[in-house]
């Protein structure tokens, strides 16, 4: 009779070489065929598909949303663009109605002594004109940087008004002019009798110029004359360039009436180089700027300035034999008279479209659509390339799994089937799986089910025990996080509390006094007044005081004080009003240590913030002033925690300023100072909230940082710079004090934007 033990072993030795064969034919055999590299294959067909279907789809994505996002940039961009190249013209209008004004007013008070002057300063030249200036000395010795040049043509009548009106013109335009020769290179006022007083810095031009020169019939006066200009209105000559300096120009003249009686007109003489210069050089990166007439004259064109110099700027568009640029002017013109955006849909491209104040020009912004395509392009590479690295990576770690879930468990299968050989039951296989490894597994635990039972229970026991340690260690760690951000956040509301009653008391402690100040700076004020109208009239009456007095007189300079204490006073009033206005921010942005919920005006908010951080804004060594550009809509009180609310603007405006330290920390010695250091804050009401956007043209947020920009404690500054927990608290302040929203955007290397957005609703909530 047989050995049982030897039955038995015989029977595992037989059931383990079995299983070893099965191993090896199912595996290694038919190992293209196998589990393992079916699923590799199918799993890396699926994800190839996914990561093309997902690049195509971004792509699409990303042209859209750059589409629209350009569009509303190059709005903002040619609005500001239009405001800053319209300044000049707008500048040389003020300046023309001011003169005009000052003019008419001086007329009206005429001197008795004005025929010996007129006969003192002007004199007769052989070609039959008068001038300002003997003709047999040199020109050099006229002082054209303090005094205007005056000419009165040939067979001029000269009369007491004439005369009169040229000695006031010629001291009003000596001031003015020299006062505004900085920005415009003359100032001139010309009479209809062809009769002119002309002030250009350093340029005798009316000592030069030719005794038959009729004024009247010239561009620059005709378009201001009555027959031409009803509505006495600022006209602007077209271009034009001057022989005498070689620059080109523009003039602008205005009309001066007594009454309904015709004078002459006064004007500027605008030099286009900058205009041009910046035009042609300053652009949007891949774009390109012109400016047109809306008769068709080109004024500036990058690849044209030779061209319109050759025709003296009167190069017409229709005459060039260009579809595209006739195309432009055919869209903007036929488009509504406002700042705008249209689309060149036959050339691929956008045109931000604005009209320059004053000659009423056309200045265009050509941005070509493939800047857009290229960039979505890049980021569907981007996808692509990132999706065969995941891919890849995707493969590897299918492969190494499929290695521990099948190949790993074959070969302990394997090990087991060795183990019953020698005797030893203490083997425990997974039975839950459905495919070939799990019959395999079934067919040892028959031949080992109690041992097996044993082992699972207690294992079962261990994974419970284990789970319940897990929960509790994460619970533990949850609440000791809560408890380190809830403690941070009360000693950061405490500073910030502290911070407000400190504000406010100081500001209470200045306002006092100041008001002392600027509440009898009136009274010294008009003190001063009645005492230099008393030495005023006492000098009337007593023109020739004793000795005494007048070298006391002497001494004190009395004219100067006279004239310079109203200016004294008049400065002190300017900065007590500028303290009053720092005092009333300070108590405004003290409101930190207000719980209260209360209608306030976010502006006010804003701005007090601003104040604050004025003294970061400002130029620093290591670069320059940070511009804040505010653009604020019409928005009604808003009912929130002020306090908080400033707190959230602190926050974030801190961060913009940080942003474009960093920015210029980063660029090259030679470039920091030419670092466009710009803020924008944006208000805006729509129809169920208020929206409020502070952007700056820093470095930009990477994708990784944006994800965590408001976990707490989350920071990339160095140690000692931050605490993390800003924007968490501005998180929390906004959401769930005020049930609103904040969020950021960012592109990399081109700025970041952090909109806090306020429901309308929550101004009916107390």
């Amino acid at each position: 009779m047989r050995n049982p033990g030897n039955l038995c072993d015989s029977m595992l030795t037989q059931f383990r070489q079995t299983l070893q064969k099965q191993w090896y034919v199912r595996f290694v055999k038919n190992r293209p065929t196998s589990l393992t590299y079916k699923t590799l294959i199918n799993m890396a067909l699926r994800v190839t598909v996914v990561v093309l279907v997902s690049a195509g789809v971004s792509y699409i994505h990303v042209m859209s949303r750059l589409e629209a996002q350009t569009q509303v940039q190059l709005e903002k961009y040619i609005s500001a663009r239009g405001q800053y190249e319209s300044s000049i013209f707008k500048l040389a209008e003020d300046n023309l109605t001011l003169l005009r004004d000052r003019l008419l007013q001086e007329f009206k008070q005429p001197t008795n002594d004005f025929q010996a002057e007129f006969e003192r300063q002007y004199f007769s030249w052989n070609d039959g004109t008068k001038r300002n200036f003997p003709q047999n000395r040199p020109r050099k010795d006229f002082d054209s940087t303090r005094y205007a040049g005056s000419f009165i043509g040939q067979n001029v009548q000269i009369t007491k008004e004439l005369k009169q009106q040229l000695l006031t013109a010629n001291t009003l335009i000596s001031a003015y002019g020299s006062a505004w020769s900085n920005q415009f290179v003359d100032t001139y006022f010309v009479r209809r009798e062809n009769a002119t007083t002309t002030y250009w810095k350093g340029v005798p031009i009316l000592l030069e110029t030719p005794p038959d020169f009729y004024m009247p019939k010239e561009e620059f006066f005709y378009i201001a004359d009555p027959q031409h200009n009803p509505s006495r209105s600022t006209k602007w000559t077209g271009v034009y360039l001057d022989l005498s300096v070689k620059v080109w120009m523009i003039s602008a003249s205005v009309p001066v009436y007594e009454g309904d009686r015709f004078l002459g007109v006064v004007g500027h003489d605008v030099v286009l180089t900058d205009l041009m210069e910046h035009t042609i050089q300053d652009q949007l990166p891949g774009t390109y700027n012109l400016i047109f007439r809306s008769d068709g004259r080109l004024i500036v064109h990058p690849d044209r300035t030779a061209q319109i110099q050759q025709a003296q700027g009167q190069l017409k568009i229709d005459t060039i034999n260009d579809p595209h640029l006739n195309r432009i002017f055919q869209l903007v013109t036929n488009a509504q008279p406002k700042t705008h955006v249209l689309e060149n849909s036959q050339d691929r491209e956008y045109l931000a479209v604005t009209r320059l104040q004053g000659p009423d020009w056309y200045f265009v912004t050509v941005y070509p659509k493939s800047l857009l395509s290229g960039e979505a392009w890049d980021m569907a590479q981007f996808i692509l390339i990132s999706g065969a690295v995941a891919l890849l990576v995707e493969v590897l770690l299918l492969l190494s799994v499929l290695h521990q879930q099948i190949a790993r468990p074959l070969q302990q299968l394997t090990a087991a089937s060795n183990q019953l050989a020698d005797g030893d039951f203490a083997i425990a296989l997974d039975t839950t799986r459905q495919d070939e490894l799990g019959g395999l597994a079934s067919s040892f635990n028959s031949m080992a089910s109690q041992l097996k039972t044993s082992f699972i229970q207690l294992e079962q026991v261990n994974n419970a025990l284990e789970l319940r340690v897990e929960e509790r260690t994460t619970t533990l760690q949850k609440t000791l996080e809560e408890l380190r951000r809830t403690q941070t956040q009360m000693i950061q509301s405490e500073k910030m509390s502290a911070l407000g009653q400190l504000v406010a008391g100081v500001a209470h402690e200045i306002n006092n006094p100041v008001n002392f100040i600027h509440g009898n700076l009136t009274h010294i004020e008009n003190y001063a007044q009645d005492l230099l109208k008393f030495i005023q009239l006492y000098q009337s009456h007593y023109p020739n005081p004793v000795a005494e007095i007048q070298a006391e007189a002497k001494e004190l300079d009395l004219e100067f004080i006279r004239d310079d204490l109203p200016k004294m006073l008049s400065s002190m009033k300017v900065g007590t009003n500028r303290i009053r206005e720092i005092v009333r921010s300070l108590r405004n942005f003290s409101r930190l240590d207000e719980a209260e919920f209360k209608a306030v005006d976010i502006h006010e908010g804003i701005d007090s913030t601003l104040l604050i951080l004025q003294h970061r804004l400002k130029e620093q060594p290591q670069r320059p002033a940070i511009e804040v550009i505010k653009n604020y809509g019409n928005l009604p009180p808003a009912i929130c925690y002020p306090g908080q609310l400033n707190q959230v603007f602190m926050n974030i405006l801190s961060n913009a300023i940080d942003a474009l330290e960093d920015a210029n920390q980063q660029h090259l010695p030679t470039e920091v100072t030419s670092h466009p250091n710009t803020i924008w804050i944006q208000t805006s009401l729509s129809v169920m909230e208020i929206v409020i956007s502070i952007t700056d043209n820093g470095l930009g947020i990477t994708d990784t940082v944006l994800k965590r920009l408001f976990d707490p404690f989350f920071t990339t500054k160095d140690v000692g710079k931050g605490s993390g927990l800003g924007l968490t608290i501005s998180y929390q302040i906004v959401t769930e004090l005020h049930q609103g929203k904040l969020h950021c955007n960012s592109t990399l290397g081109k700025g970041t934007e952090f909109v806090v957005t306020l429901p309308i609703k929550a101004n009916f909530i107390i």
